[in-house]
């Protein structure tokens, strides 16, 4: 009975909109709604049916658009899902945006477009694209009155680029290069037009012709998060809409555990110059998360990276050139702790540095989703220089924050990851951890500090045989060849005893420690070895390879997989995907025609083995000690005390450092100097660089402080008088770079191995009236260390190179050639980090084509003062002086003497 009552009530119901006629509901669509159906347009019920069914698909405040009436003009030629593409022969508007054109339906072969309708029947498409057309139009017609796709907060989410926002974009351009990306191909030509187009999928989704056409995961508020999010809070802004809250995305929640995400953090991976993308550095994303119910270890943590997809590609002028000129994509890449530590920790030696995210909670959520959604579809253009890493992450942070937050991009002619720090840091969105993620090759030397420290501590506490022992033990398991050190650790256990026997009764627990610590220092150098060994194995592996049978596809065709591969949320599909790669990889290299290895590579890879099976041996000895000798000594304890230790330094280096990376520096400088003339006169000059980093500098988004790294490193002084004042002369460091890190000490057995490098490329200008006053110069040296602290606080080095420069004057171009003798050293001061004196000193004989031998020579004398810090700035000032003699040695020296004096003052 209660089934009859409602149907009968549905049949009265309905009685009104049934009597009306087409006539009346093409009436009504004018008059209440703005749309105008003129013939044929309005004598096809079907068409007036799904006008009506877009119009009521969209939030009711939307459904009049504003701009006067909108006529949708219905054409007979075909196309492409029944809409335009702004071409003359299928215009989609009219010039003034009165007329929308419907042409008749077709299927489109955009892969896009049809990705979430492929369960709709023919009928069902032309359906949903004519509702999907309504909601266009009306939507373009409301963008065009409020300039929604004009706000930060929806642009900043393609990164879309207006005219001049880059020195080489001259029309508007997104970001993104991936036609996934976007709704569908007319959502990639304009902001407006992505807006648009999103808006046809957000309220006419595939699943409201059909509930089981898509499965959740795959629908459009599951997969476009971001989006969504953002059109809804344009609309909510303007009274418009109040968007539902969001139903449940069981893979995205899943994967997300947004209750138990806690922090952010940016990971900068240190400088190395084995590959020309790293000479910079290294930047990568980390969410971290409570520990729920179920423990996961720390190698199964997640990370974001965004890395150029280069394939097999690896180094080489092709690699640097694709790089250099755009040929590769960046693609975002979520792996885990346990792959980033071994490439990066161990097999490259690369510490990484930490640094937390200052989101708030609502932040943290959206950068999820940014994380999710860029995993599936944000591919971007790479280049080394420009769009490489650091400004991904700054793209893929900038999607997420709210209230008008942005961070800069640092540069339009490059990004370094230091200075891409430096922006997040002047929004305060950084807050430094000191606790980095250790090198296993960092941990070895600090390991070797502490176990000379103990062996130190031991002298007084063991019998002198017993210490002497000790000592020789010490020295063989620094040697070189693995088969002596694993005989030494095969002796460990009998001298442990014989050590522990020999200590008084009082002092027996203080030495068990400490024989305890030195040996978990000294397995912790074995574990560095093992890792430096597998690096250099698995290059020579790869060098063996002749010929691999199995197709090895290319940058481009990965790319394209990985897309297809993330089109569907079908996990255990992408899992057995990705398995099934790393299977056919697995087995092409391992029938891959291979040639026989050199005698130096078969060197190689025995030291390898031989490295592994030392490595074992002190694993073993050090498990057996513990489980006997030292089973009184909790392990756990140790660990605790050495991170403490560990953290506890980093944090006084941190409270020290400069908040600050080397990144686009200028100072001033005022001074004097002597004239040709002999007289007194006044200097002013400007300092500016794109990137300097001196020896022994440490800076909080800096590099290593063992490096020196200069880029476009320049300095012009200026004679001021009447008028404009005169230039004097000018020097600009293209490229500069020196390095004191060297082997471990216990690599050292040669004067090579004691051995720094430098380089450097030069252009510089004289003042006027000397002979040849411009030079083009290249030079390379070897720095024999003479004095370093354990941060290169301190250091002295002595340099002998060579170097090559071209000389030109009005009318004369002379080649210069001759050997560089320097002096280089650094004194710190208390304070900050920032505060030392420096000293360099240089010499160089050179023989001038036409000319002859001369003689160069320059010496400086620096001191650098941070006065102070307010918040992230502080003032630096860096008193100079500085001497310049060029001439010939006779019986006396002769030539041209310059002494100058001069204050610098940088803004930090």
């Amino acid at each position: 009975m209660r089934t009859l009552v409602a149907l009968v009530t549905g049949l009265v119901v309905a009685q009104p909109a049934a009597a009306r006629t087409l006539a009346e509901r093409v009436r009504t669509l004018e008059t209440e709604h703005g749309l105008v159906l003129r013939a044929p347009a309005s004598e096809v019920a079907a068409l007036v049916t799904e006008v009506e069914a877009g119009l009521t698909a969209l939030p009711p405040a939307l459904r009049r658009p504003p701009g006067g009436p909108l006529e949708l003009v219905l054409h007979p030629e075909p196309a492409p899902l029944g809409m335009g593409n702004d071409s003359e022969r299928r215009p989609d508007w009219n010039e003034d945006r009165r007329q929308f054109h419907l042409y008749d339906f077709v299927p489109t072969q955009e892969r896009r477009a049809t990705l979430r309708t492929a369960r709709l029947t023919g009928a069902e498409l032309e359906r949903l694209w004519r509702r999907r057309a309504v909601v266009h139009a009306v939507m373009q017609r409301w963008d065009d009155a409020r300039h929604w796709s004009r706000a930060p907060g929806w642009r900043r989410l393609s990164g879309w680029l207006a005219p001049f926002d880059r020195p080489l974009t001259l029309s508007e351009q997104s970001l993104l290069s991936y036609a996934g990306a976007f709704s569908r191909a007319r959502g990639q030509k304009s902001a407006s037009l992505d807006l648009v187009t999103f808006a046809e999928e957000l309220f006419v989704p595939a699943e409201s012709l059909r509930e089981e056409a898509l499965p959740v995961d795959d629908r459009v508020s599951c997969q476009e998060l971001s989006k969504t999010r953002a059109l809804g809070e344009l609309l909510a802004a303007q009274g418009l809409w109040t968007p539902p809250p969001r139903a449940p995305c069981p893979a995205f929640d899943r994967w997300a555990n947004a209750g138990e995400l806690s922090h952010f953090e940016l990971l900068m991976v240190a400088s190395t110059g084995r590959q020309p993308e790293s000479l910079f550095g290294h930047l990568l994303m980390r969410p971290v998360w409570h520990e729920g119910d179920i423990p996961r270890g720390p190698g199964f943590e997640a990370v974001v990276q965004p890395v150029a997809l280069t394939g097999v590609e690896t180094g080489g002028p092709r690699y640097i050139a694709k790089g250099l000129a755009g040929g590769f994509s960046l693609g975002f890449l979520t792996s885990t702790m346990g792959d980033l530590a071994h490439e990066t920790l161990e097999l490259e030696q690369r510490t990484i540095r930490r640094f937390r995210l200052r989101l708030t909670p609502s932040e943290q959520v959206r950068l999820l989703e940014r994380v999710w959604e860029m995993e599936r579809r944000g591919y971007l253009p790479y280049y080394f220089l420009t769009d490489n890493c650091a400004s991904a992450l700054v793209f893929l942070v900038n999607g997420a924050l709210e209230e008008g937050r942005r961070v800069r991009s640092p540069g339009s002619l490059w990004v370094l990851p230091g200075a891409v720090l430096d922006a997040f840091a002047r929004v305060e969105l950084l807050e430094h951890i000191p606790d980095d993620f250790e090198s296993t090759g960092e941990r070895a030397l600090r390991a070797h500090e502490s176990r000379e420290e103990a062996l130190e501590a031991l002298a007084t506490r063991v019998g002198p045989e017993a210490h002497t022992k000790l000592r020789l033990l010490h020295r063989r398991l620094q040697s070189p060849e693995p088969e002596k050190r694993r005989d030494a650790w095969s002796r460990v256990p009998a001298l442990a005893e014989a050590v522990l026997a020999s200590a008084p009764e009082r002092e027996r627990e203080s030495v068990r420690t400490l024989l305890h610590a030195y040996l978990a220092w000294s397995v912790r150098v074995e574990r560095s070895e093992v890792d430096r060994a597998e690096d250099e194995r698995l290059k020579v592996e790869r060098e063996l390879l002749v010929k691999i049978h199995t197709a090895v596809s290319t940058p481009e065709e990965d790319v394209r997989e990985r897309q297809l591969l993330f089109e569907r949320e079908d996990v255990l599909q992408r899992k057995l995907a990705t398995l099934d790669r790393i299977t056919l990889l697995q087995q092409a290299l391992a029938t891959a025609d291979k040639r026989e290895p050199t005698e130096e590579e078969a060197r190689i890879l025995a030291r390898a083995e031989a490295i592994e099976s030392t490595f074992i041996t002190a694993t073993e000895v050090q498990g057996g000690l513990q489980t006997e000798l030292f089973s009184e000594v909790d392990p756990l304890a140790f660990l605790e005390r050495d991170r403490a230790r560990k953290t506890r330094v980093e944090q006084e280096l941190s409270s020290r450092a400069p908040r600050s990376s080397g990144a686009a520096r200028t100072a001033v400088m005022v001074g004097m100097d002597l004239a040709p003339s002999g007289r007194v006169r006044p200097v002013v000059g400007l300092r500016t660089a794109g990137l300097s980093q001196a020896l022994g500098e440490s800076y909080l988004h800096g590099y290593r402080s063992s490096s020196e790294l200069r880029v476009l490193d320049g300095e012009i002084r200026l004679e001021p008088r009447r008028g404009l004042p005169r230039v004097l002369d000018s020097r600009l460091t293209l490229l500069g770079y020196r390095t004191l890190l060297r082997e471990p000490p216990w690599h050292r057995s040669t004067l090579l191995d004691e051995l720094g490098w430098g380089m450097e490329a030069q252009l510089e200008s004289r003042e006027q009236g000397q002979t040849l006053p411009h030079r083009a110069t290249a030079q390379a040296e070897a720095l024999l260390v003479l004095d370093e602290g354990r941060h290169f606080e301190h250091y002295a080095a002595l340099g002998l190179g060579a170097r090559a420069a071209l000389r030109w004057g009005r009318d004369e171009l002379a080649p210069a050639v001759g050997p560089r003798l320097s002096f280089s050293q650094r004194v710190d001061l208390p304070g900050s980090l920032a505060n030392a004196v420096r000293l360099e000193a240089a010499w160089s004989p050179t023989y001038t084509l036409h000319r002859g031998l001369r003689h160069e020579a320059e010496a400086s004398l620096r001191m650098d003062l941070l006065l102070g810090q307010w918040g992230r700035r502080g003032v630096r000032l860096s008193p100079r002086a500085q001497v310049r003699w060029e001439g010939q040695l006779d019986a006396l020296p002769s030539g041209q003497f310059e002494p100058r004096l001069d204050l610098a003052v940088e803004l930090m």
